[in-house]
């Protein structure tokens, strides 16, 4: 067996690592948008975590949005929790009405930007934060997009769309300019499997 086969087959094998119990259950917040749920938990070895805070989110969508010169479109937009502008990927909430993740990739970019696209890719998921959260993100890329409606008036979510080449938009997320980790995380696996994760040189230290 290779070394390989061999950190494969390790990280495959949790039997040592089982899941903790649920001796109990109750929601402290329950919305449209977001549930809280306070569990009473005991680990194998007896030890009791209670309570444990779990958020129930709806599935997210982030599409990677891509034209036929090479460009990416991005958004900015204000985030509270930090009160920051921040630069973040199209993408949103899977609705229930959703029949994939790629239908709502294609809602929510025509919701935001306007654009549509030619082709959808599904690159696959991601978790948010598996440690507290439920849900996944759902990567999508969306080839050769093009304007085909106004984006929808949304008062509490007012949006920039940038337009810039996919190198300068890997260079921001290597800078630390895009301060959303799990856009970062979902550009660098969207751009390396549609071929374009071209990293430039590290820029040289100042020390």
């Amino acid at each position: 067996m290779s070394s390989t086969d061999k950190i494969e087959s390790l990280i495959e094998d949790t039997a040592d690592l089982p899941a903790w119990q649920t001796k109990g259950s109750r929601h402290l917040v329950h919305d449209r948008w977001l549930k809280v749920r306070a569990d009473s938990c005991v680990t194998a070895e007896g030890v009791e975590i209670a309570p444990y805070y779990v958020l129930e989110y709806p599935d997210w969508v982030e599409i990677i949005a891509l034209d036929d010169e090479d460009h990416i479109y991005l958004i900015q937009q204000y985030r509270h929790g930090l009160g920051v502008v921040v630069l973040e990927l199209p993408g949103g909430g899977v609705d229930a009405s959703d029949a994939s993740p790629v239908e709502a990739a294609a809602r929510e970019l025509r919701e935001e930007t306007g654009l549509k696209a030619v082709k959808w890719e599904y690159v696959g998921k991601l978790a948010p934060n598996p440690a507290t959260h439920t849900n996944f993100v759902h990567i999508v890329i969306a080839r050769n997009v093009e304007f085909a409606t106004e984006p929808a008036d949304d008062p509490t979510e007012r949006i920039r769309l940038i337009r810039m080449p996919v190198r300068q938009a890997i260079e921001l997320a290597l800078e630390g300019k895009m301060l959303q980790a799990i856009h970062v995380a979902a550009l660098t696996l969207a751009l390396h499997k549609a071929g374009k994760w071209d990293q430039p040189a590290l820029l040289p230290s100042s020390s």
